[in-house]
Order: structure tokens, then sequence, then C-alpha cells
């Protein structure tokens, strides 16, 4: 389709745009100064620290270095450093602070180093936990443990993209991670807050509705995308609606976003991409943490994540929390419980199988509803719509979520060749909603003179169980001058899917928003449907990363049969179908001997339309996607700074659209989607961290039945979204161990209807932190929305169904670690 002058000037200027964000990044990265130089090629590293207390010079850089370091506080009490200045590796920089201190350092298992005697020859320790943060101390007998590792926002690899550790540099695609770190510093309380800092992802479309736990749901690139745990797909809104599920982030590790088709990894996926989320496991050394939180809107919070041997062979982890808040939304409650154990038992080096299980109930689930355009966006003749209305009825509304799972990750190396890995989980999600929703304005003598909002009546329970299994043969060898890593793989995934739901439509009163009136008699819905879905996957794939030099070319190819049946029990409607299709991914890498690393790739996506019929009868094929992308990537030297912009052209075919006049459905659909994204994670100095990302998304619909949604923008998907985070940290002085961070997040305006013919403008929120980390304690303030600004995140299909953003949100909170 031809793009208008207009659109490809705008197109020119975000890449220009996106080009000076990436390479200003670039720049910072490798010229800030003193300790955060950059690292020359032999591995060192420029310091500028001034003479000052032993242990606070070693730990600055252990942090620069990236190592954890174990220290004894009455081993370097009223020890001093001199100054270190120059160019040099890390051990290198940490002899010089030890100059005539009588004490060495010692490189123990897992990178990290121990204080020893000068003369001493220092035995191997156990390997130092490598989640822990910067300053949080694990007592070890007589010792200090202090981490850093994780500490950084910059992740250096990921599985996600691959299903190898594959480096993030390397990768042929544009994939982005939350750190644990990342996720404590913001204080986010749900996934999509997790990724609000992130290129390429909408994650709060339906503000304070998806915002305040009712229902998470995330737009990658423009279409909505999977959740998947550890690698396996969980209940997602692609099937469930509001049984959707929804982990809690304390029990993460970190969180990775794919951009782009990933089906020939997972099979059955959106052209988007998908949501990979990393459970904490069990840890090599002891960790023993409990926290407290509060916050606005009444919240109380308890939680705790302990894990610790229980043989030479066998650790575990438990990590739970409970919660009790209210929210924005009168009469409307939070309250969660969740429990996660894991097991790791371990008889050899070559052999490990973890245990992973999890159990959250949500009693009251959180919010979701709607309000009309004329009293939230556009000011109605008797003023705006108070944000904390509820438009249902509190003797009326229940939502309550559970879901628990069990599974396994099971690894055996057999030689220094082949390994075998088997992933499996079976997750049981029931979640049970009955609420009255806002339905536009009565309209009562044509005007708003009672402001009175419409409503109808909804009851729904929908049960979500699942099995997955993936089986991974993984080798590694060598053919001349070409290394393989090479991936082999089967995978089997079954979901059974029961939703019964009935509507009221005519029998509910309206409400005066102005004086509203709670808790008439609501007639409950009859059950008008109950419907039951069957799907199956089951795919074979092959994957080689090859390298060569500096070149890095991956080919991966899988062919998936799928299939679904959707019975009705009480309309006796069946629908039935069975598909299969091949995808694939082929991508190429340039590592540079500086850290760039330009890319470009080619891959393949496809999602059947399990519940869809046609007109004349028959089921749709699979929607396909199908994405060229090309981008560069930095990582400097230390990896503690990653840099990335990516463009791209993804067209998704057999997108099906309904006849207004008979809603019936036909397969004439093609949306395209086109953008660029650039993001940084950069650590400036050893005080300074900074996130960024801005993305241009052009998504349009290209074929459709509806003559005037053609050319058309999709509802609720802005075109322009940017994010930035600075996190300040001091280094010494008496106020050592106390950082404050600040941000600021821009959505831009969106329209509401297929014709757009109306829209909501964008809006921009600040958020903003304080830590202070002592003697194991960390305590901590965290908002979100800082000057409390009121807005509508979108308007979806109709002028009646509006979202507003969430408010201020204030939590206050303390760890203790030991």
């Amino acid at each position: 389709m031809h793009r208008p002058p207009y659109a490809q000037s705008r197109l020119r200027a975000a890449i220009c745009l996106g080009l000076s964000l990436t390479l200003s990044s670039v720049a910072l990265a490798q010229s800030s100064d003193g300790h955060s130089g950059a690292a020359n090629t032999d591995g060192r590293l420029s310091f500028d620290l001034p003479a000052g207390p032993l242990g606070t010079t070693l730990l600055r850089i252990a942090s620069r270095s990236g190592h954890l370091i174990s220290i004894d506080p009455a081993v370097v009490q009223d020890k001093q450093s001199p100054a270190v200045r120059g160019s040099y590796t890390g051990e290198q920089a940490a002899e010089l602070a030890l100059a005539n201190s009588g004490l060495s350092i010692a490189t123990t298992t897992g990178n990290a180093w121990t204080l020893v005697p000068a003369a001493a020859n220092a035995r191997p320790a156990a390997p130092a936990k490598t989640s822990a943060s910067v300053g949080s101390a694990k007592t070890l007998g007589a010792m200090q443990v202090y981490g850093v590792n994780s500490a950084t926002y910059a992740a250096s690899d990921s599985s996600a993209g691959t299903k190898t550790a594959t480096p993030l540099l390397e990768t042929p695609e544009a994939i982005s991670v939350v750190t644990r770190a990342q996720m404590d510093a913001q204080g986010v309380q749900n996934v999509p807050q997790a990724l609000r800092y992130t290129s390429g992802i909408l994650t709060a479309q339906r503000g304070f509705s998806q915002d305040g736990g009712g229902l998470e749901e995330m737009y990658v690139r423009g279409f909505m995308v999977d959740q998947y745990l550890d690698g396996l797909r969980l209940p997602s809104r692609s099937v469930a609606s509001y049984g959707a599920s929804a982990i809690d982030p304390y029990d993460l590790e970190s969180i990775e976003l794919v951009h782009g088709p990933a089906s020939v990894m997972y099979g059955q996926s959106s052209p988007g991409g998908l949501v990979n989320l990393v459970s904490k496991t069990p840890t090599d050394t002891p960790l023993h943490e409990v926290g407290v939180q509060t916050g606005s809107y009444a919240r109380k919070q308890l939680q705790f994540d302990l894990s610790d041997a229980l043989s030479d062979t066998v650790t575990y982890r438990v990590t739970g929390l409970g919660r009790d808040a209210d929210t924005q939304v009168d009469h409307v409650s939070d309250k969660r419980v969740m429990l996660a154990p894991s097991l790791r038992w371990k008889p050899s080096d070559s052999t490990s199988l973890t245990i992973l299980s999890g159990y959250q109930l949500d009693p009251d689930a959180g919010y979701y509803n709607t309000l009309p355009y004329v009293g939230t966006e556009q000011r109605a003749p008797f003023g705006t719509i108070p944000t904390n209305l509820d438009p249902g009825d509190p003797d009326f509304d229940k939502h309550r979520r559970k879901q628990y799972w069990l599974g396994y990750s099971f690894e055996h190396r057999f030689n220094d060749t082949w390994d075998f890995r088997q992933n499996t989980r079976y997750m049981d999600n029931s979640d049970t909603l009955r609420g009255v929703f806002a339905n536009g304005w009565t309209w009562n003598d044509g005007s708003l003179a009672d402001h009175t909002l419409g409503r109808y009546a909804l009851a729904m329970h929908e049960v979500t169980r699942s099995f997955t299994v993936d089986n991974q043969f993984h080798a590694h060898a060598e053919t001349g001058p070409v290394t393989h890593d090479v991936l082999m793989g089967q995978d089997y995934q079954r979901t059974l899917f029961q939703q019964e739901y009935g509507y009221n439509w005519f029998g509910v009163p309206g409400l005066d928003v102005l004086n509203p009136t709670y808790g008439v008699p609501i007639a409950a819905p009859a059950i008008t449907a109950d419907q039951h879905t069957r799907i199956s996957q089951t795919g074979i794939y092959a994957q080689d990363m090859m390298s060569w030099d500096r070149w890095r070319l991956l080919l991966a190819g899988r062919e998936d049969w799928a299939r679904s049946d959707t019975t009705d029990a009480i309309a006796g409607t069946a629908i039935e179908q069975s598909k299969h299709k091949f995808t694939s991914h082929v991508g190429l890498t340039y590592v540079s001997d500086v850290g760039l690393a330009p890319y470009v790739s080619y891959a393949t996506s496809f999602q059947p339309q399990a519940t869809a019929s046609l007109d004349g009868g028959g089921t749709p094929p699979p929607t396909t996607g199908t994405q060229y992308e090309f981008g560069m990537k930095y990582q400097a030297p230390d990896k503690q700074s990653f840099v990335s912009v990516a463009t791209y052209h993804l067209v998704q075919q057999n997108v099906l659209t309904t006849d207004p006049v008979t809603l019936l459905q036909y397969v004439t659909g093609e949306v395209r989607s086109r953008g660029l994204e650039t993001e940084a994670h950069a650590q400036l100095s050893d005080a300074l961290t900074l996130v960024g990302s801005y993305t241009y998304l052009q998504q349009v619909n290209t074929s459709t039945r509806q003559t005037d949604e053609l050319g058309k923008r999709l509802i609720g998907i802005p075109r322009n979204t940017a994010a930035l985070w600075f996190d300040y940290r001091v280094q010494d002085g008496s106020l050592e161990g106390l950082s404050f961070s600040l941000g600021a997040r821009y959505v831009g305006s969106s329209y509401g209807d297929s014709e757009n013919t109306f829209s909501t403008p964008g809006y921009t929120v600040f958020d903003g932190g304080l830590r202070y980390e002592r003697l194991g304690w960390t305590y901590y303030l965290n908002a979100s929305n800082l000057t409390d600004r009121r807005y509508v995140a979108s308007c979806l299909y109709s002028q009646n169904a509006c979202n507003y953003g969430s408010r201020r949100m204030v939590i206050v909170g303390a760890n203790y670690r030991w």
C-alpha cells in the first residue's frame, strides 16, 4: 500500500530520533568518567577512586568489575585504601587498594572474591550468591557476602528467543529483559508495571482496569501477546477471558520480552511476540528475606523469600506474600495470597531436577469496568465523573481468581557435546466474575440532566486447565572454523477451557454518578452459554546457531499440528479445527570488537482462531505473521550497559472481519505494523543508572471488508510511546547506601473506534523512589503518577467504554536479609 509523503517524513524523523537516542546512549556509556570508563580490549577498566575506607573502595571496585566480594567487617575496620587511579583489571585495582593492608584477593568458585592474608594460600570457598543486591549482606560464619551482579539493570543473555543461554548481543532479534534489581527499584506490583519502561509494548491500554489487577493485557508491536512462565505457556487472553493468569512479580527473578514472531520456538503465538516470566529458584547459598509494606488505599502486605540447603544435594526456596488493600475505586479491594515453593536436587554436576510449584488466590481480584467518553475525556454539563466512582454495585459484584501449578525442570549433560532438558507443568486456573458494568448514559429526555449511567449485569465462570511438556536435546560442536550450537526439540500442549456466562441487559437500574445509590435488588443473569474448548498442539523444531569469527548465523524451523474443538452444551453447537503449519526464523549478526552488533532477521508466526466460525460454515485458517527486522545492539565491555535499536515490517494475514449488518465473519483482513524501537539500560557511573525507551508504531488495516476501516489505525494503539528512568546511588559519606530515582512515561494518543472518528489524547506521568540500605535492612518508598494526574488511558470500540488511568500510588516498605 502506498504511504503518503507526510507519513514517510514522520517515519524518517522517528528513525533519526531513535538512532540519535541510541548513539547518544552509547557515547554516554563509553565516555562516563571515573569508575565506569569503558574497558580496554585486554579487560582493563578506568578507575578514579580517591583514598578512603578500604571496605568502601573494595565494594566499588567489585561493583565496577562485576564480581561478588566476601568481607569480614572486623578485618577491614579502620583500614584505609590509597587512591586507585588509572587503567587496570578488576583484580589489579583491588590489589592496589589492598597495598600495605596485609590482605589479598582470592578468586573463588563463581568468580567471587574473598579476602585472605597476603601470604596465605586461600582455599576455594563456596560460590557466593549471585542474586544478592549491592550492599545487602549474607552471613557465612563471620563473613559478609556482598553481591553486585544482579544489582545492574542490564542483562547480558537470555534464553527466551532461542531456548538456549544466548548472549543478547548475538541474538538476531529484539529482546528486552527486566531484571530483579529494576523491579525492586521501581516497586512494581504486577507484570505489566514491570514492563512499562520497555520499548515496543503497551502495558496499560485499559488504564486502571488493567493496572488495578482486574485484567493483565499487553500489546507488543500492536498485537496482544500471551504470557509464558519458564518457557511454558500460561492460560492467557488468547484463550481465556477474565480468567487469564496473573503471576505476582515478587515470585520472579526476571521478565523477558521477545519482540516479533516467536512461533519457531513456541508454536502458536501472537505475531507481536511473547512475555516470558522467569521464576525464582533455589540459590547456591542461604537467602533469608522478610518484608512489610504499607501505603495508599490502606495497603497492608507481608512477604518473605527463603532459600537454604536441606542436604549436600538438595536445596529449597519458598516465596510468599499476603496482601489486603483498597483501590482508587470505592468498594473495590485488592487481596492476594501467594505461596511458591521450589526444590532442587543436584546429585552431580551433570544432573539436576528442579520442582516448581505455586498457589495464588485473589479473593478480591481488583477492578474492571468502563465509563463513557462524555464525562471523562469530554466534560459533561455537570462536570466530570469522579475517578473513585464505582459504576457497579458492591452488594452484587464479585471477582475471585485462583491458580495453582506444579511442574519440573530436568537437565542432564551426557558429555561435553550433548545435554538433555525437559520442562513440564500442569496448571489450573479458575475465575468467578459477577459484576454490574456501565453501558453509557441513559440520555433521558435527550440530555444528561439526570447524569445517570445505564448499566447491565454479567455472570461468568471460567476454568482453564493446561498441561505442557517441552523436550530438548542440545549440542555444542565444531565443523572446521564454524562452531554450532544446535537445539532439537519436541513439545506438546493441551488446554481444556470451560466458560459459562449470561447477561442481564435490561433489569439493572441506572446509577446517578453525582449521588450514587447502591444495594438495590439486581437479578442474577441466567446462564445462556456453556462452552467447552479443547486445544492441543504438537510441535517439532530444530535450530542451529553458527559462529564463525565475528559472524553469527541463526537457522531455525518448526512444524506444528494444532487441533481444537468447541461445544456449547446449551446452544447445542460444535466447532472443530485441525491445522498444521510450518514456521521459520533466519537471522544474521555481526559482532564487532567495539561491542556494536548489527543484525537482520526474518521470522514467521501462526495462531489458530479456535472458537471462530465463518459465514456459510467452516472454520477460518490460522492467522499468520511475517516479519523483516533490522537492528543494532551495543554492549559495554563490562556488560553493565546495553543499548538496542530495531526497525521492522510485520504483516498479519487471515484476520477476521465482521459484517456490521449480518454480524457474520469473513477471512478478508490484513494488518500491517511498521515501527522503530530503541531501548537503553546504561550504567553511566557507579552511582548513576539510566533506563530509557522510545517506540514509534505505524499500525493500520491494509485489507478489510469494511471500506471505512481501510488504512485506519487499530483501536487503542498509540503511535508514540517513550519512557526514561534515572537511579542515583550515593557511594560514600554519611549518606552511603541511599539511592533515589525519578522516571517519566509518555503514551501518545489513540483512536477509540475502528473508523478513527474520535480519539483520546496522550499523557505523561512521573514516577519516583527512595531506597536506603544498611546492615541487611532495605527501606524504600515508591510512588507512581507523582503529580496525581487525572487522565483517560483509552476508549475501546465506542464512546461508552473509556478507561481512567491510575492515580497516584505510594508504597512504603522495609525488607530485612540475614
